[in-house]
């Protein structure tokens, strides 16, 4: 039985109100094309092409003018402090009680009573979902898939990470097991007959699947969670930077978020037909704190009233940290931000003009050296040395972090030499290159995400993630 959210019905599939995407197309810089990924790379950071520039990392970056410089560390200009950068309490809980609010639902008719009446506050189950892919899906898609995965991992704490499985869907498979999400990309006359929207007008339409989970409180004795859903997407009608936010906007559907009014939310890739601006980035700032409220701060079964008094004293500043090396035409830029316990770390530079492997000016093992910046959970910077070095007849290489202290939680970091080791005070780990852009392959533990930079691979840069760690790096050859 196929219904619309507003009407709940316990053990049946229900679809969301048709979910279509259109925007004006923006196309995406002609710089070196990004080597397609697959579900494996789904845990690295994202890496985005914005103009001529190459972005590691989560969009958290504060201009250097915003910062006050506290010391140089070598090449490197170290800055540090807070911006008020964040969306705020009251703008994040208006968004989310009419987000709560789009879910209510009519008195059902027959039955004599208003199955929601004051909204319902939807969220994934216990544990973070599995993505499969439908069998035989491109790998262009597949590519795209993994973007869109990367840039909501971005958003969400570290032990909600999403993941895509390397095993695909059975394609035409109708019902996924809890726990899991199905992607499926094929025009809309292809789609099931149960999943087709009668408008026949969709880009792409999710699916959840609801489960009633018993509580133990008497007052509310049972909540509803999304236990496991379907997405479709007609890729055939859309593409670029709108397909990217197609398939966002169907994933967050799963993971709870309805539709608001574009009118007093325009900035999120939640309104009913997509958001009016493209972003490089995928998620507006808004979808960002949702995401990392629901599944940071809020509990399951938080009633609607008590969104507020929940999340407390949600903060719009941040605390970053930022580093800074000049290449002979711009600059490796780096570091970290901590908002609302989430520590964020990030990279840019400007894109090289081709591939490391292309470059007929570099020969045999090539090094780059700089620093690392980042901030633990509890505040406290981070910095040290940072190395890669590169064989280019294997693409294969190292990327080492030493020398690695730290300051008092809130504290500016001081002159080299001047913390206390962090941890044991050095991570190492190989990598491989894919194209302008590298990975970690073996080492400690961590995921390592970086690019190259600059017009003839002048410099390097990436995003180092940890429990313990969240940093920025960034140096030159």
């Amino acid at each position: 039985m196929k219904v619309l959210l507003t009407c709940l019905c316990i053990g049946v599939a229900l679809t969301l109100a048709a979910c279509s995407d259109r925007t004006d197309q923006s196309s995406i810089p002609e710089i070196p094309e990004l080597p397609l990924q697959t579900s494996v790379h789904a845990r690295q950071a994202p890496i985005v092409p914005v103009e001529a520039m190459l972005r590691v990392g989560a969009d958290v970056a504060a201009p250097a003018d915003a910062l006050q410089q506290v010391t140089l560390h070598d090449d490197a200009r170290v800055f540090h402090g807070s911006v008020q950068d964040g969306i705020g309490a009251a703008e994040l809980i208006a968004y989310l009680e009419a987000d709560a609010s789009s879910f209510q639902s009519p008195e059902e008719e027959g039955m004599g009573v208003d199955l929601v009446p004051a909204g319902l506050f939807l969220r994934f189950g216990a544990v973070p979902p599995t993505i499969r892919i439908a069998d035989g899906t491109p790998p262009e898609l597949v590519d795209e898939t993994v973007r869109v995965v990367q840039a909501i991992n971005a958003a969400l704490p570290k032990d909600w990470q999403l993941r895509v499985s390397r095993d695909p869907a059975s394609a035409g498979a109708i019902a996924p097991p809890d726990g899991e999400i199905l992607i499926t990309f094929a025009r809309q006359e292809d789609w099931p007959e149960e999943a087709a929207p009668p408008t026949g007008e969709d880009i792409g339409l999710a699916e959840p699947l609801f489960t009633v989970v018993p509580t133990g409180d008497p007052e509310a004795p049972f909540r509803i969670e999304i236990a496991a859903g379907r997405v479709f997407v007609d890729h055939t009608r859309t593409e670029g930077l709108e397909r990217l936010g197609v398939i966002a906007h169907e994933l967050i559907h799963l993971l709870g978020r309805g539709h608001v009014d574009p009118d007093r939310f325009p900035r999120t890739i939640m309104v009913a037909g997509g958001s009016e601006e493209l972003s490089a980035h995928i998620l507006h700032p808004l979808d960002r704190e949702a995401l990392l409220a629901v599944y940071g701060h809020l509990e399951p079964g938080t009633a609607l009233e008590r969104i507020a008094d929940t999340l407390g004293d949600w903060a719009d500043s941040s605390l970053h940290v930022r580093g800074a090396v000049d290449l002979e035409d711009g600059e490796v830029a780096f570091g970290a931000a901590l908002r609302n316990g989430l520590v964020q770390p990030w990279a840019s530079g400007p894109s090289p003009h081709a591939a490391l492997a292309d470059n007929a000016e570099l020969s045999g093992s090539v090094s780059w050296s700089g620093r690392l910046l980042g901030l633990t959970p509890e505040a406290e910077t981070v910095a040290g040395a940072a190395d890669l070095s590169v064989d280019l007849a294997t693409l294969a290489g190292s990327a080492d972090f030493t020398a690695l202290e730290q300051w008092a939680a809130d504290a500016a970091p001081g002159a080299l030499g001047s913390g206390t080791m962090w941890n044991d005070g050095d991570l190492s780990y190989t990598i491989e290159v894919r194209g302008n852009t590298f990975v970690q392959t073996g080492g400690d533990d961590g995921t390592v995400t970086g690019a190259f930079f600059g017009p003839a691979h002048e410099g390097m840069g990436g995003v180092l993630e940890r429990d313990d760690l969240s940093a920025g790096f960034g140096g030159k050859r």
